[in-house]
């Protein structure tokens, strides 16, 4: 009987620190080019054991301005080099884990989303905050063997302006060193999600000349695209956060 205790005793601690480490993520990280899946957006935890969990935001690169990584190296060229359709392909699922929500659109693409409202998501509750995601197609012509896609988050408990954002009023997903008021805080540029496109070796082969094995890709928002779309607007107005 006193393992048996001991031993739900240990689970009950290992689910406990799993809860307060979880990070929000997508439930679906990975899919081979060309796919389409409903996907969700994972809000494990909320700012702080008391707190509601209010809104979220969403952005993906918009693949304009990016910054673009082959083999940990900077790319000077467009994102068109690796991806053939990449720019439009999330599409938000109505959802009523919060009261309102809507896509981010830029050049009639959506390049994020958000929701907000309501009672919110309970310290001791998870969201899955559904989308369909298409995995966009890998240039055949290209030496990529992956393409990682960098999605920033915010989790709102609390309406401030960018001043106000700390612990317990906002969970900072995003990049350590754009330079912009969104920046998580951390040694690490461990915030992003991340959604991981595979390409298809048998439909899509590696062109001969990359040796066989093909490099990894990276895409990573610019600061001007975070500044513009990161904000939540309703009807309009920016809503959060306050100016």
């Amino acid at each position: 009987m006193k393992l048996l205790t001991r031993a739900l005793a240990g689970i009950i601690l290992m689910g406990l620190g799993q809860s307060v480490l979880a990070h929000t993520r997508l439930n679906v990280p990975t899919a081979v080019e060309g796919t389409r899946s409903i996907n969700h957006v994972m809000i494990g935890h909320s700012c702080t054991d008391t707190t509601r969990t209010i809104g979220t935001s969403v952005v993906f690169p918009d693949g304009v301005d990016s910054t673009i990584l082959v083999g940990g190296a900077p790319h000077s060229g467009p994102l068109t080099d690796f991806l053939t359709n990449y720019g439009n392909n999330a599409q938000l699922i109505l959802d009523r884990s919060f009261a309102a929500m809507d896509e981010k659109t830029s050049n009639n693409n959506v390049v994020g989303f958000w929701a907000g409202g309501g009672d919110g998501m309970p310290a001791n509750l998870n969201v899955a905050l559904p989308f369909r995601l298409t995995a966009a197609s890998i240039a055949p012509t290209s030496c990529a063997s992956s393409v990682k896609i960098y999605v920033s988050i915010i989790d709102i408990c609390e309406v401030t302006n960018v001043s106000g954002f700390k612990e317990g009023t906002v969970e900072l997903w995003t990049h350590n060193n754009l330079g912009t008021p969104y920046d998580r805080v951390s040694t690490t540029d461990d915030g992003p999600a991340s959604f991981i496109i595979t390409r298809d070796l048998v439909a899509n082969p590696l062109p001969s000349s990359c040796g066989g094995a093909g490099v990894a890709v990276e895409v990573k928002p610019s600061a001007a695209q975070i500044n513009r779309d990161m904000p939540i607007k309703f009807n309009g107005q920016q809503v959060w956060p306050l100016p």
